[in-house]
């Protein structure tokens, strides 16, 4: 799925339905199309046929949609309807950069992995100035956000338990190969580290009215 950048010959990658910003920002009636910046989904849509390095589109078949993928340098990452987005996730596996397109979105572990070393956070109503920047980016920089994001790939997945498959099973599959140390970088390390500060740290085991500290 990594494939260099020679053989990336689209600059961005979006496909998704347009939506409206969240009601708590401005009602959907005064934001319904690309003439609202706000609406970031119908800004990036208003980019088909006028754009033609980049593929973005309303719907189509899967295997369109991951080739478009797997052949784009950046791929946008605008606010969906749920708190989470695969689509930030599964950039990492194409290898392609992600940009986040959400003022609001923080992504999954940034208290110890350094985000801006793999992903572009880009302000949300300002997706006409991005085009023009991710134009004039040098292809070091571009190399270098793209190896960045490669560990980014075992911190963002949850690896099988020996319960689901066996130890050689495990060793001879394509995830052993994306993460030669999944054991100590996966999802699972990443959120024990970031909830052990969290652990109590009261001294007294048992207590409460009547009961004898012990």
């Amino acid at each position: 799925l990594d494939k260099p950048l020679e053989e990336r010959y689209y600059l961005g990658h979006f496909i998704g339905w347009p939506r409206p910003p969240h009601a708590s920002v401005m009602a959907a009636e005064d934001c319904a199309d690309a003439t609202c910046k706000l609406n970031v989904r119908s800004v990036l849509l208003a980019m088909k046929g006028q754009e033609p390095d980049m593929h973005v589109d309303v719907d189509v078949p899967y295997l369109e949609s991951f080739l478009g993928l797997t052949s784009s340098v950046f791929c946008f990452v605008p606010r969906g309807k749920s708190a989470w987005s695969s689509r930030f996730f599964q950039t990492f596996f194409a290898g392609c950069i992600p940009v986040l397109l959400n003022d609001r979105y923080e992504a999954p572990f940034g208290e110890f992995l350094d985000l801006p070393s793999s992903t572009i956070k880009w302000p949300a109503t300002e997706v006409p100035e991005l085009v023009s920047h991710l134009r004039q980016m040098h292809t070091e920089t571009v190399h270098a956000l793209r190896v960045g994001g490669r560990p980014f790939r075992c911190w963002y997945a949850w690896y099988p338990s020996t319960v689901e498959w066996s130890w050689i099973d495990l060793n001879r599959s394509k995830f052993n190969e994306t993460c030669a140390h999944y054991h100590l970088q996966n999802a699972y390390v990443a959120v024990t580290q970031l909830l052990a500060p969290k652990a109590t740290k009261s001294k007294l085991r048992f207590y409460g009215r009547g009961v004898i500290p012990r």
